[in-house]
């Protein structure tokens, strides 16, 4: 419970300046590139299915070959709870000559912001690791397993680090993209996301006219084809993804509940309680459209 005694300089004039919490946030995030829904049950689940497979070659006189879809893997969203208080004495409200206490409820729904994005990153951060779709292996995975056989890889095999080659064999995977039958499917990349330390070099390699890093004049063939962008709450600094068409991305931020602001005063000590409390869960359905590197 905050205290007079921990804030005896609020208690007296004579500052000049109170510097509390003067610097901006950053732009929300995590809906740049997770799909944003809201539920309304204790949890969600998507569901998997295959449609049909390749035509096949009918000789005069033979039957037709039939098909079936094919249902397959599920994911589930469990919604987590999440929240923050803080509590202080009357006579620290009262006392209080520069009504910095005042403004700490607002503090709340900063720290909520980042814990939110930090949930949403996560998905990414641990897309080698944890994260699963509803075929059970990682998000970023080199064997992911197809409902009809064999199976496609949205990780770059070896690991690469960000650079001219590693991109062209991004955009090489995405040529190749396939469905759960293994039908070719367009889907385009549009954007690379990046941890803050690898922005300038992203700059060098999509925007320069020529070949970066070399002394010839080639055209750079890179030159336009994606758009980087930064996100802040990357675990790892060597980390990179690429992603695709907007409305076939199936990484998904779930709202059960928005924030609640909650403040009451206490009978017997006559200090005030403040809360915030929301739900929310993050994950992969399906991993068409992004691609990853963890060199």
């Amino acid at each position: 419970m905050t205290q007079r005694g921990q804030f005896a300089q609020l208690l007296a004039a004579g500052l000049m300046e109170v510097m509390f919490e003067w610097l901006k946030e950053h732009p929300e995030e995590y809906s740049q590139f997770l799909k944003v829904e809201t539920s309304d049950s204790a949890y969600d689940e998507d569901q998997i299915f295959a449609g049909l497979g390749l035509a096949r070659l009918k000789p005069e006189g033979t039957p037709i070959t039939y098909d079936d879809p094919i249902q397959g893997g599920s994911k589930r969203y469990i919604h987590d709870s999440f929240a923050l208080g803080w509590q202080v004495t009357k006579e620290m409200k009262d006392d209080d000559k520069y009504a910095l206490i005042r403004q700490i409820p607002g503090e709340l729904m900063k720290s909520c912001r980042q814990a939110w994005e930090q949930v949403g990153a996560n998905v990414l951060n641990l897309g080698f690791t944890t994260v699963t779709t509803a075929d059970g292996v990682s998000l970023f995975n080199t064997a992911h397993p197809l409902l009809g056989g064999s199976t496609y890889s949205n990780r770059l095999s070896p690991d690469a680090d960000l650079s001219v080659g590693a991109l062209q064999d991004v955009l090489i995977l995405y040529e190749y993209m396939v469905n759960e039958r293994g039908l070719k499917m367009r889907l385009e990349p549009k954007k690379l996301w990046l941890p803050p330390d690898l922005q300038f070099l992203a700059g060098e390699i999509l925007q320069s006219g020529f070949k970066p890093f070399t002394g010839s004049n080639e055209i750079n063939v890179m030159q336009g084809r994606l758009d980087p962008a930064v996100l802040h709450f990357l675990s790892d600094t060597n980390n990179w993804f690429v992603s695709g068409d907007e409305e076939a991305n199936r990484l998904k931020f779930k709202w059960r509940a928005k924030p609640v602001v909650d403040s009451t005063d206490d009978f017997d000590t006559k200090g005030t309680k403040h809360s915030i409390y929301f739900r929310i869960s993050a994950g992969a359905t399906d991993w068409r459209g992004w691609v990853g590197s963890a060199p």
